[in-house]
Parts: C-alpha cells; sequence; structure tokens
C-alpha cells in the first residue's frame, strides 16, 4: 500500500513539473548521467554556461522525486508524511503563481535500479533533455541489479552487471532527438558498445585520437591542476590552483563538449573553468589541527573513485606523512565482498597509517591488513574513530577521508579535525535532516 502511495505522489508531482517546463520553451536542457561525476560535470557546465545565459541546475536533486521538486522550485527538508503534504500541497500553487526564467536547465539523472521509478525510462517521463553526457558506467548501484544475473562465475557476473547499468545509463543518449546532441566518454569501455543507434549529433572525449575533444596530458602536485585537450587539432590547457583527482580530466572533457555543442569557443569555456572549485566531499581540501591537510571525499565511495583517491594521494602527499581514513564502498550487492578484498591486497602495498570503518571494511579488509601488521586501526564507533584519529595526527600529515553514504557518514570525522570550524558548512549533507541521520548513526 505504501508503495502505491509513493507511485501516485510521484505521479502527481511528475504531472506539474511537466507543465512548469512548458514555460521555458526555449530553454535548453543538458542530462547528465553516469556511475560517478555527475555532481561535478554539473557545476562545471553551469561554470560555463553563467557567463552566456540564466541556468538553472538540480541541486541535490537528481531522482524520480528531487527532478520534478526541482523544476518546481520545492525541496523536502525532514522528509516527513508532514513535509511531503506541504510540497504536494505546494506543487499546483507553484505552476500558477510562480515562474522561474532561465536559457539553460543542468539536471542531474541518477538510477538506482532497472525498475520504475527508479531506472533512466522513468526519468525521460519528467524531463526529456536537448543534450545528454554520459559520464560512463561501473559498478555503483548494482545491488538493484543483481536479480537480473544468474550467472554465478564471479568475473562473468561482475561483466554482466556492468554492462546492464551501461545499458541503462545508455537510454538516456538514445532518447535525444535528431537536432540535440549526446556526448559519451570514450575511456568507458562499458558505454561504448551502445553508441550504435543514437539520433543525435554525436560528440565523443577521451584520450582515443578518434575522440571529438582529445585529452591529450593532466598533471597534479600540490601547486594545482591542468589538463591539455585538443579540438579540431588545436591545442588548449586549462589550469587550476587546487587540486583535482585525475578523474577531473574527464569531468571537464564533458563539460567543455558541452559548450562545443552550444556553439561556444572552447577558449571562453576554458577561462570560465578557471574559477571552478570541487563540490563539498568530493576531493576537497582544507587546513585541518596541528598542521594537517584533510582531502575531504565523504561524500560516497565506489572502487573506481577510491583508487582515483588514493592516486591523488599519492600524487600531493609525503610517503611517510599519509592516513587514510576508509569507510564501506557501499550498494554493491553481490559484488561487495570481491571489491573490497581486492581494495584489502591494493591497500597491502602502502606504508601509511589505516583507519578503517564500516561493517564490510571489518569483515573484508581489516583482517588481511592485521595479519600483515601494518599499523591499521578498525574503530567500532565514531566516537572511537574520532578518538584514534586524534592521537594519530602529526604535523604536515595528510589525511584522506573516503566513504559511502548510507551509515558510514565520514564527514564527521573531517568536522572533528578542522582547523577552521567555520568550514562545516563546506562539508556534505548539511541541514537539520542529515544532522539528525548523523544523531541517529553509530
Amino acid at each position: 500500500m505504501k508503495s502505491k502511495l509513493s507511485f501516485i505522489v510521484l505521479i502527481y508531482l511528475r504531472f506539474w513539473a511537466k507543465l512548469q517546463l512548458k514555460k521555458n520553451p526555449r530553454a535548453v536542457i543538458i542530462g547528465v548521467t553516469g556511475s560517478a561525476g555527475k555532481t561535478s560535470t554539473r557545476l562545471a557546465i553551469v561554470q560555463i554556461l553563467k557567463s552566456k545565459g540564466v541556468v538553472k541546475h538540480s541541486v541535490h536533486s537528481n531522482s524520480e522525486s528531487g527532478i520534478p521538486l526541482n523544476i518546481l522550485g520545492l525541496s523536502l527538508k525532514t522528509y516527513s508524511v508532514l513535509d511531503w503534504l506541504r510540497v504536494i500541497v505546494l506543487a499546483p500553487y507553484r505552476y500558477f503563481f510562480w515562474k522561474e526564467n532561465y536559457d539553460y536547465y543542468v539536471v542531474e539523472m541518477g538510477i538506482d535500479s532497472p525498475y520504475p521509478p527508479k531506472n533512466m525510462a522513468y526519468l525521460l517521463t519528467i524531463v526529456r533533455p536537448d543534450i545528454a553526457v554520459v559520464l560512463g558506467a561501473s559498478h555503483v548501484h548494482t545491488e538493484s541489479f543483481d536479480s537480473l544475473v544468474k550467472d554465478t562465475e564471479p568475473a562473468r557476473r561482475a561483466t554482466k552487471l556492468l554492462d546492464l547499468v551501461a545499458k541503462h545509463k545508455m537510454l538516456l543518449a538514445h532518447a535525444i532527438s535528431h537536432d540535440g546532441a549526446s556526448i559519451i566518454n570514450l575511456d568507458n569501455p562499458a558505454i561504448t558498445p551502445y553508441i550504435s543507434g543514437i539520433k543525435s549529433r554525436l560528440l565523443t572525449y577521451g584520450k582515443a585520437s578518434s575522440s571529438s575533444l582529445r585529452i591529450i596530458k593532466s598533471s597534479l602536485s600540490r601547486r594545482g591542476f591542468s589538463a591539455t585537450y585538443e579540438y579540431q587539432k588545436v591545442a588548449y590547457t586549462l589550469s587550476l590552483q587546487d587540486i583535482f583527482g585525475p578523474e577531473y580530466v574527464s569531468t571537464f572533457a564533458a563539460a567543455l563538449s558541452v559548450a562545443i555543442a552550444l556553439g561556444i569557443p572552447l577558449k571562453q569555456s576554458i577561462e570560465s573553468l578557471s574559477s571552478y572549485r570541487a563540490p563539498a566531499g568530493r576531493m576537497r581540501v582544507f587546513s585541518g589541527i596541528h598542521g594537517t591537510h584533510i582531502i575531504d571525499s565523504s561524500y560516497n565511495a565506489s572502487p573506481e573513485t577510491v583508487n582515483s583517491a588514493l592516486t591523488t594521494l599519492d600524487a600531493v602527499a609525503p610517503r611517510n606523512a599519509r592516513l587514510l581514513i576508509l569507510g564501506d564502498m557501499r550498494e554493491l550487492g553481490t559484488l561487495s565482498k570481491p571489491a573490497h578484498q581486492k581494495l584489502a591486497k591494493k591497500l597491502q602495498q602502502r606504508n601509511d597509517t589505516i583507519m578503517l570503518y564500516g561493517d564490510m571494511m571489518t569483515k573484508y579488509v581489516a583482517p588481511s591488513l592485521m595479519r600483515t601488521k601494518k599499523l591499521v586501526y578498525n574503530p567500532q564507533s565514531m566516537t572511537d574513530l574520532i578518538k584514534i584519529l586524534k592521537k594519530q595526527l602529526k604535523p604536515n600529515m595528510w589525511v584522506l577521508v573516503k566513504g559511502s553514504q548510507n551509515k558510514i557518514l565520514l564527514e564527521r570525522a573531517v568536522e572533528s579535525i578542522l582547523a577552521n570550524k567555520a568550514d562545516v558548512q563546506k562539508l556534505p549533507r548539511r541541514g537539520a535532516y542529515w544532522d539528525k541521520i548523523r544523531s541517529l548513526t553509530n
């Protein structure tokens, strides 16, 4: 009964959102999907487009409920029954008495399942973009796809699950009409088999010479980040003072490809991106107590993003001054055990101080590392984690914090060692709702 009622509410919100979209018939809608990097890419696109017109974008809204609410200019605060009733009442009011004028709408389109309403097919009934950006597919949110794969052999099963995720991500590109554009990451082999059949103008980016926008090289150090791209045989270099992981080379390539699709000169787009800042919880650097440096990547975690974060840490931190705080990589379904075991093998090759947090880290990673007599801590509560963390801090140490959302919430560890407490507002999951969730989480 509850699921049926929820679906009715979603259809109701979708109805008003679709009417609201019609108030801006000339606005260009840009849909962004992928297993990782959606928010970073959305913000990079906004950074470029805001000099060209008024930009609306889906802040903290990439789901079957978040997208229609964002279109209507509404948001949930507490997710309580009364909060839902509030937005239900306000939805028609917003349509009849409120209009938001914009030239571009950049919307994240995240999928957690192959089934409606959490799949791409359903999201496309809410909003039909003019431009699709498909960043790639990886083993994230594969738990909901588990039942569709009968093969039990681990390697084949992982491949088939990844293929399913890719197929559903690419539905966005296949939904774009002839006069639109689809932007595809050629460096992600999981999605390239589904390029065939795309009706719209195709723009690709990647390291391959066949890419429309080619990634030539990139560099990362404590002094900053730079990436060189080639378009129509002309090279362009983007330089930033902040620290960005290797995945941002593709993030910026995707955003620059959107600009190309819209006819914006690449030189202008590069200039617009020069002031880009990483979103909260995605490799942001803060000053910590005792002269330490914190790389906050506490928003979420997957095998690919953990590897990228470790690569970034290696590029900026001295070998003898690194502390890792790693939480569970969640929502991997049957791939969870092998993914954590593979991470354990990778961590065995490192000499960092390591703190592991969460059930899966405790079960699949901690035992193998402790057998190697490495400096490993496995606290079972956030209170204990913070106590151990503060004892381990040394001047000039670099602390990488990386973990998934549900039940992990490692932004609590980041908050405990910030040198400037005002930086708390720059961490992920702010607001009364998340304060309550944190208070109820071990």
